[in-house]
C-alpha cells in the first residue's frame, strides 16, 4: 500500500514550505569530508525503524543526498549513481532517496548537518511538534514521534566541484517514527535548488524511495524534464515539501514496548526490600504457603508492604531462575516483550536490570505446625501429641520488635464420642495495623471466614483458586483457605470429613520467641510443653498429663463467643482404647505402620485415622522442610564465549551430600559427571542447555548456560557487546567490526571494488573495479564528467600493476585507480591483502570430439553453514560449481575463438575433493611478480594473500613498503640507538648520539664544578667581610 502526500506541480506563486533550522543555528553535529564520497556515522534508534515490511536496526546518509539501511553495520556503501530507471522496489539495500545523484564536497564547498531526536518519553523539541503536525494535517492521521533524524544537506555542489562553485543545493530529510508507523519529510530550500543540470554527465537525480521489499515509489518530477526535476524546491502542494509513508503494513514494535515499559520503571532500590528468595526446589515452594502458582509458575502469595514480590520458574521439580517483581500485572508481559519477543540480549539485560534476579541462596523454609484429627498437633520443633480438650485454646503467641501473632483454636465433641475437633481458628496480626481473620465450620461442611469481622464469601470448591487481598493479608482458597500475613506468616485451614485442620508457618524472625500448644520454636522439642507461667512438664509424659498442661492455655476474646461448654468433659486416651481390646490396638498398629494418632482415630472411628491437610501427614511437611531436603548447589562461570571453532573448557563444583553432575553428551557440547564442560562448536544452530547437579537425596539444581559465538573472520573483529539470540535459545552470535574494507555479517567478504557502483552504462570488474567512462566523459569509471582537458592524455604506463589512468575533470591532472592489493597513487607499494585467482596450470585436453575440450579445473568454495559440509560436498557442490561457472562464462574465454556454451551437471566426469593443504598449491600468492606474500586460509573468506607488512615484517619501529622483491623497510633511528639489517633487527648505539651525550654530561659537570666554585669564593668573602 502506498501512503504518501500527492505532488502537484503548481505555479511558484503557491506558499513555500521553509526548511527546519540547521546547523549551528539548530544545534545540529556537522559530518564533513573533503572528499568525493563519504558516509554518515550509522544512527541505531533503540525501537528500530520500521521500513517496508522490516524494522530495520540502522541507517546512514550519503553525501549523495542518499539515507540508506544497511543490512549489517559492515557493508556501507556510497553510491554516487541512482539508476535511470528510477526505483523498482527490488533493490538490493532499502534507501530514501532526497536527492540522489553525484555530489562532490572534495574542494571545500557546502557541509552537511544532521541530529536526532529520541523521544521515548522525554519532552518533546519544537521540530518534532512540527513534524507531528504536518503528518497529521496532511495525511490525515494522528501521529505521536519517539524517534526523529534530521539531516540538511547545505550547498551541496554537483560533480566535479570547484572552489568557487556557488551553483549548490540546499535541502533536508526528516525521518520519523512511532515505533509502528515511518514517515519521510523531504524539503526544499526555496530558491535555493540551484545545480547547473546542463552541464552533467547524467541528469538522472532521483526522488522517493525503496524499502527493497517490493514497497517503492518515485516521485512524480523524476519523470519530467531536468529543468523540472533538478528544481523540486518550485512544485507540490506546498512548495518544496514532500510526505511519504515507509512502513507497508502493521506490526507490533516489541521493542517499543520494552522500552516504554523499562523507562516507566523506578530503580529496584525503590521497592525490593524485604524480599525473600525462592524456594530450593518446587517441592519446597509447594509446600509453602508463603508461595502460590500463579500462571504455570511459583510466587510469593502476598505482596512485601511495598507491593512487591518474587516468582519462581521450576523445570523437573529443580530451581531454573527466579526475579523480582514491582507490581502483580504486566510483569509477566513485559518479560516476554524484553526477553524473548525482541531477540536482542541486551533488552534483557536492562530488563534485569529494573527485575534483579534471585535464586535459593538465603532461602529458610518455614516452620510448619500442625493440628488434625482429634485433635493430633505437630509443634514447632516436631513434637507431636495428642490433645482432647474442649473448648477455645491459644494455639500461639509469637512477637518480635515490631510485630505480634497470635492464632486461637476452638474444639467441639466429635458426635457423641469422647474425643473433640477442631471447628473454627482465629488469627490476629499486629503491625502497623491489626488484622483479624477467623475460620469457622459451616452447616454443610463449608468453611466461613471472617476479615476484620466482615464476611469474605467463598465458594470453596475443590480445583478452583480464588484470591481476596486486603492490606497486610492475602486470603487464598483452593483445597483449602490460606492466610498470608505480610508475606511472612501462613495460617492455612482446611475442612474434610466434618473436622478442620490448620498448618502454620512462621518466618524465622519469630524463633525463640514463642508459646502456646504448638510449643517453644527452638529447635529443642524438650520445651515444648510449656505452661503460660514457664513451667514445662516432660515429652514423655503420659496422656493424663499431656491434656492437664493443655488446659492451661485457656484463651479469652478472640474467637465469636459460643455456646455454653459442656462441663465435666473428659476425653477417652489412647492407653484407655488399648485395654478395651489389645488385639483391635495391634490391627490398628500394624495398619497404621505405628503412628499413634493413626492408631487413636482408627479405635476411636473403627475406621483409619483422618488424613491432616499437609500431604495426609506432618512427616512429609518436614521432610521436605527440613534442612536436608536442599539440591546441590552449583559454582562456576555460565557464561560460555567461544571464538568459531574453538574448543572451550569449563570446570563446575556441585557442592552437597553425594552430588553430581548429569552427563551431557553432543556433538558439540560434553559435560561429565565431575562438572568438566567441553564445548566445540560445529555451526550456527540454537543451543540451550541447563547443567544439573543432583544429590544423594535425588534432588537437583540446575545452572542456565549462556553461550556466546563469535564466527568472524578475524578474532579482533568481534564485538561480544552487541550479539543477538537465535532462535529463543541459550545461544547467542557476537557481531563483528570489520577492517581494512571486509565487509558481511562476519567480515566474509573482501573489499569488493563494484559494491560502490559505476557511472550508468560503465561495466565493473570484481578485481579491477569500474571500467573506463563512456566515450566523451572523463573520471574513474565511478564518477564520470564531461572533459574539459582538451588534448590531455594520461601519460603512457603512468599507472603500474593493471591500474588504470583518468584525469581529474578539473586539474585535468592524471590520476590512478587501483587494484586493492596497492596503496600508494601509482600503484607501485603493495601491501594490501587479496585473493588470488586460481593458478593457470590447468590442462586443455583435446576430447574426441575436435569441436571441444575437457578441462581439469581445480578450485574452492566457502561454506555457508545453511547445510552441513558433508551434505554440501555429497548432494550440492556439482550444482554449484555449474551455477558459479554459467554465471561467469561469458567471461571465461580462452583465445579469440573459443565461446563456452551452458554447462550443466551431466558435463562433470571426475569431481575430486582437495584437502586445503591440497588446495594451496593451486592458490599462489605471485602478484604481477611481486614477491613475499603469505598464502592464508580463513573458513569464512578461504585463501587470502597478506603481505609481511602487516604482521610487522619491521622491528624497532621500521617503516614497511612492499617492492617487487619482497617486503623492504625503512630504519629509523630513536634515543640513542640506530635501527639496521633487513629487518631493523639489529640495535646499534648511535656515535653521534653518543658523542653527543657524553659531550652533554661533562658540560652539565663544568657547570656544577664551577657553581661549586663560585659558592666557595662567596662563603670565604663574607666571612672576611664579617671578620673586619
Amino acid at each position: 500500500m502506498f501512503f504518501h502526500f500527492l505532488i502537484n506541480v503548481l505555479p511558484v506563486s503557491v506558499p513555500a514550505a521553509s526548511l527546519y533550522p540547521f546547523g549551528m543555528e539548530g544545534r545540529d553535529q556537522e559530518c564533513i569530508q573533503r572528499t568525493v564520497d563519504f558516509n554518515s556515522p550509522l544512527f541505531k534508534p533503540e525501537i528500530g525503524f520500521p521500513f517496508g515490511k522490516s524494522l530495520h536496526d540502522a541507517l546512514y546518509f550519503t553525501d549523495n543526498g542518499l539515507i540508506i539501511f544497511p543490512p549489517t553495520d559492515n557493508y556501507v556503501p556510497s553510491n554516487p549513481n541512482p539508476p535511470p530507471q528510477g526505483f523498482s522496489g527490488q533493490e538490493s539495500l532499502p534507501m530514501v532517496a532526497a536527492f540522489w545523484d553525484d555530489a562532490d564536497f572534495s574542494q571545500g564547498v557546502g557541509t552537511t548537518w544532521y541530529q536526532e531526536y529520541s523521544t521515548l518519553s522525554s519532552t518533546k523539541d519544537p521540530l518534532v511538534h512540527d513534524v507531528e503536525a504536518k503528518i497529521e494535517k496532511y495525511l490525515k492521521t494522528s501521529y505521536a514521534a519517539k524517534w526523529t533524524l534530521k539531516v540538511t544537506w547545505e550547498k551541496a555542489p554537483a560533480y566535479p566541484s570547484q572552489q568557487d562553485d556557488s551553483q549548490t543545493s540546499t535541502y533536508q530529510a526528516v525521518l520519523t517514527t512511532d515505533g509502528n508507523r515511518s514517515f519521510a519529510l523531504l524539503l526544499y530550500q526555496d530558491g535555493g535548488m540551484r545545480w547547473d543540470y546542463s552541464k552533467l554527465a547524467a541528469g538522472n537525480v532521483l526522488i522517493g524511495f525503496s524499502s527493497g521489499d517490493g514497497y517503492a515509489q518515485n516521485n512524480e518530477l523524476t519523470q519530467k524534464p531536468p529543468a523540472v526535476k533538478y528544481r523540486p524546491d518550485q512544485y507540490s502542494n506546498v512548495r518544496g515539501l514532500w510526505i511519504y509513508r515507509l512502513d507497508s503494513r502493521s506490526r507490533v514494535n516489541y521493542r517499543l514496548r520494552c522500552l516504554a515499559w523499562l523507562e516507566a520503571e523506578p530503580a529496584p532500590g525503590a521497592w525490593n526490600s524485604q524480599l525473600p528468595p525462592c524456594p530450593c526446589s518446587q517441592p519446597q515452594a509447594e509446600l509453602d504457603p508463603r508461595y502460590r502458582q500463579s500462571r504455570g509458575m511459583l510466587r510469593t502469595a502476598s505482596p512485601s508492604p511495598a507491593g512487591a514480590g518474587v516468582r519462581c520458574l521450576y523445570q523437573d521439580g529443580s530451581l531454573l531462575e527466579g526475579w523480582q517483581e514491582r507490581a502483580w500485572s504486566l510483569e509477566l508481559e513485559a518479560f516476554d516483550w524484553c526477553c524473548r519477543r525482541v531477540g536482542k540480549p541486551q533488552f534483557c539485560t536492562r530488563f534485569a536490570e529494573k527485575r534483579p534476579r534471585v535464586g535459593c541462596e538465603g532461602y529458610v523454609p518455614p516452620a510448619p505446625a500442625v493440628a488434625f484429627g482429634d485433635p493430633h498437633i505437630t509443634t514447632l520443633d516436631g513434637l507431636t501429641y495428642t490433645f482432647n480438650g474442649l473448648g477455645d485454646f491459644v494455639l500461639l503467641l509469637a512477637s518480635d520488635a515490631v510485630t505480634s501473632f497470635m492464632l486461637h483454636g476452638r474444639t467441639a465433641q466429635t458426635g457423641a464420642a469422647q474425643a473433640t475437633n477442631f471447628v473454627a481458628f482465629a488469627a490476629k496480626y499486629i503491625s502497623a495495623t491489626t488484622t483479624t481473620v477467623e475460620w469457622t465450620l459451616g452447616s454443610q461442611g463449608d468453611i466461613q471466614v471472617l476479615l476484620n469481622d466482615e464476611t469474605i464469601q467463598f465458594s470453596y470448591s475443590q480445583g478452583e483458586q480464588e484470591v481476596y487481598y486486603s492490606p497486610g493479608v492475602l486470603l487464598v482458597n483452593t483445597s483449602s483457605i490460606t492466610a498470608v500475613f505480610d508475606g511472612a506468616i501462613a495460617v492455612s485451614i482446611s475442612a474434610n470429613s466434618g473436622i478442620l485442620s490448620v498448618v502454620c508457618s512462621l518466618p524465622d524472625r519469630y524463633r525463640n520467641s514463642t508459646k502456646g500448644l504448638l510449643g517453644v520454636w527452638d529447635h529443642d522439642p524438650a520445651d515444648d510443653f510449656q505452661m503460660p507461667n514457664g513451667t514445662s512438664i516432660p515429652v514423655n509424659s503420659s496422656e493424663e498429663e499431656i491434656y492437664s498442661y493443655g488446659m492451661t492455655w485457656k484463651p479469652f476474646g478472640l474467637l465469636t463467643p459460643m455456646d455454653p461448654p459442656v462441663l465435666n468433659f473428659t476425653p477417652i486416651f489412647l492407653s484407655w482404647l488399648r485395654q478395651e481390646n489389645e488385639s483391635q490396638y495391634q490391627l490398628a498398629a500394624s495398619q497404621c505402620h505405628s503412628s499413634k494418632e493413626c492408631i487413636y482415630d482408627s479405635l476411636r472411628t473403627q475406621s483409619l485415622g483422618v488424613p491432616g491437610p499437609c500431604s495426609k501427614q506432618p512427616a512429609v511437611c518436614w521432610a521436605a522442610l527440613s534442612s536436608g531436603a536442599f539440591p546441590p548447589v552449583i559454582t562456576g562461570d555460565p557464561s560460555l564465549t567461544a571464538f568459531r571453532t574453538d574448543r572451550v573448557r569449563r570446570q563446575y563444583r556441585a557442592m552437597g551430600v553425594g552430588a553430581r553432575f548429569v552427563p551431557h553428551l553432543s556433538p558439540e557440547l560434553n559435560i561429565s559427571e565431575s562438572g568438566t564442560l567441553t564445548w566445540e562448536p560445529r555451526g550456527m544452530a540454537p543451543l540451550t542447555i541447563n547443567l544439573e547437579a543432583v544429590g544423594s537425596n535425588n534432588l537437583s539444581a540446575l545452572l542456565q548456560l549462556r553461550f556466546t559465538l563469535c564466527s568472524c573472520s578475524r578474532s579482533q573483529e568481534c564485538d561480544y557487546s552487541n550479539t543477538v539470540t537465535l532462535g529463543g535459545s541459550s545461544l547467542q552470535v557476537a557481531s563483528c567490526r570489520c577492517e581494512g574494507g571486509y565487509s558481511g555479517p562476519f567480515c566474509q567478504d573482501p573489499p569488493d571494488p563494484c559494491a560502490q557502483g559505476c557511472f550508468p552504462g560503465v561495466g565493473c570488474d570484481s578485481h579491477a573495479g569500474c571500467g573506463p567512462c563512456p566515450a566523451g566523459l572523463t573520471g574513474d569509471g565511478r564518477h564520470c564528467c564531461g572533459s574539459t582537458c582538451g588534448s590531455h592524455f594520461c601519460p603512457k604506463g603512468y599507472c603500474n600493476n593493471g591500474g588504470r589512468c583518468h584525469l581529474h575533470p578539473i586539474s585535468c591532472t592524471p590520476t590512478c585507480t587501483c587494484p586493492p592489493a596497492f596503496t600508494d597513487q601509482r600503484c607501485l607499494v603493495a601491501g594490501g591483502d587479496f585473493q588470488p585467482l586460481p593458478s593457470t596450470g590447468r590442462c586443455l585436453v583435446p576430447s574426441g570430439d575436435s569441436d571441444g575440450f575437457t578441462f581439469m579445473v581445480v578450485s574452492e568454495f566457502a561454506y555457508d553453514s545453511r547445510s552441513t559440509i558433508i551434505q554440501f560436498l555429497n548432494e550440492e557442490l556439482p550444482g554449484a560449481i555449474t551455477a558459479a561457472f554459467n554465471s561467469r562464462r561469458r567471461r571465461r574465454e580462452v583465445g579469440a575463438h573459443l565461446l563456452f556454451q551452458r554447462l550443466h551437471q551431466d558435463n562433470i566426469t571426475d569431481l575430486v575433493k582437495l584437502t586445503v593443504a591440497e588446495l594451496r598449491y593451486y592458490f599462489p600468492c605471485g602478484l604481477y611478480g611481486y614477491k613475499g606474500y603469505q598464502l592464508h586460509y580463513t573458513g569464512t573468506i578461504g585463501f587470502i594473500c597478506i603481505s609481511p607488512c602487516k604482521t610487522g615484517y619491521c622491528q624497532h619501529g621500521g617503516q614497511c613498503q612492499h617492492l617487487p622483491e619482497g617486503p623492504t623497510c625503512s630504519c629509523f633511528p630513536f634515543s640513542i640507538f640506530s635501527p639496521a639489517g633487513a629487518r631493523c633487527e639489529r640495535l646499534a648505539i648511535s656515535l653521534a648520539a653518543f658523542l653527543g651525550i657524553l659531550l652533554g654530561a661533562l658540560a652539565l659537570l663544568c657547570l656544577l664544578l664551577s657553581t661549586a666554585c663560585l659558592a666557595l669564593c662567596l662563603c670565604r668573602r663574607h666571612r672576611r667581610q664579617h671578620r673586619g
